[in-house]
């Protein structure tokens, strides 16, 4: 078990962070990583360390709150408890637990207003030097108003992916892809406007082949999801990078934020040059 100046990670915030950790980097890659899951142990880890030596700063910088704060976070936290179905026996039970949990939180809420009060407040440079750092996270997905035309082969799929190279011969040489899609739909409805999709998954062989398109261009016959499929590009927004201008009210808080986590990022560096960090019985400097 990790320790940071006698201090044990806990098991289960470890596991938590883990676990966050490794769902969050599937969701963007949109595949499972679990040969990567010693990498995000030592992320996880990483991030326990340097709350606990921030929690430790807290304790010997702040002096202990007062009897009446820790009362009423105590009152506030309980009512919330009750109102999410917690029972007076299982409050009790916890009692103790819980008012520790408050101590520490309340502490470590004055240390970090303490160290933000002391930071330089940012100015529109700021702001923008943020946002420039950072651009690519505003950049909106392209997508598309679609037309689609599809086909369930039968008994002879050859003869029903010529119809549809016909079809799309027939609009390349000019016809109505709206009229023929009508016309030639296997869908009951006849329903033929999928309507705006977003580019949002790029290994989906639909959207692969969507937003590999033009506007007012027709894809090739391509079989997905065991049906043959013509789309047709009606109106395509391509995928940008919005202008500061635009994104001022929204980018102000967010480099506030990132100023003040860095803030507490190079508190715990400095502190963790002195302190004992063991991993598994193995000191750590």
């Amino acid at each position: 078990m990790t320790t940071v100046n006698g201090e044990a990670l806990d098991p289960e915030l470890l596991r938590e962070a883990f676990q966050r950790i490794k769902s969050a980097e599937e969701a963007r890659t949109e595949a499972s990583c679990c040969e990567r899951d010693p990498e995000f142990y030592r992320q996880a880890e990483e991030e326990l360390i340097e709350g606990v030596l921030l929690s430790q700063e807290a304790e010997r910088r702040i002096p202990e709150p007062s009897k009446d704060d820790v009362r009423t976070a105590m009152e506030a936290t309980l009512r919330e408890w009750r109102e999410h179905g917690a029972s007076w026996d299982l409050l009790e039970q916890r009692r103790n637990e819980i008012r520790s949990d408050l101590t520490a939180r309340l502490r470590m809420d004055r240390f970090t207003e303490s160290v933000w009060e002391n930071l330089p407040e940012l100015t529109e440079a700021d702001h923008r030097a943020w946002f420039e750092a950072h651009a690519e996270d505003f950049r909106t997905t392209a997508r598309a108003h679609v037309l689609h035309l599809v086909r369930f082969p039968g008994p002879r799929p050859d003869e029903d992916h010529r119809q549809l190279r016909q079809l799309r011969e027939a609009v390349l040489d000019g016809a109505s892809f709206t009229d023929i899609a009508r016309e030639h739909t296997a869908k009951d409805d006849g329903q033929i406007d999928l309507g705006w999709i977003d580019y949002e998954r790029p290994l989906n062989p639909f959207e692969a082949m969507l937003f590999s398109l033009r506007e007012k261009e027709v894809s090739p016959v391509f079989f997905y999801e065991q049906a043959l499929h013509l789309v047709w590009i009606q109106q395509l927004e391509p995928e940008r990078i919005p202008p500061f201008e635009e994104l001022a009210e929204e980018v102000a808080p967010l480099a506030l934020k990132a100023q003040r986590r860095q803030a507490l990022a190079d508190i715990a560096r400095e502190l963790r040059k002195t302190a004992t960090i063991v991993h598994n019985d193995e000191p750590n400097a």
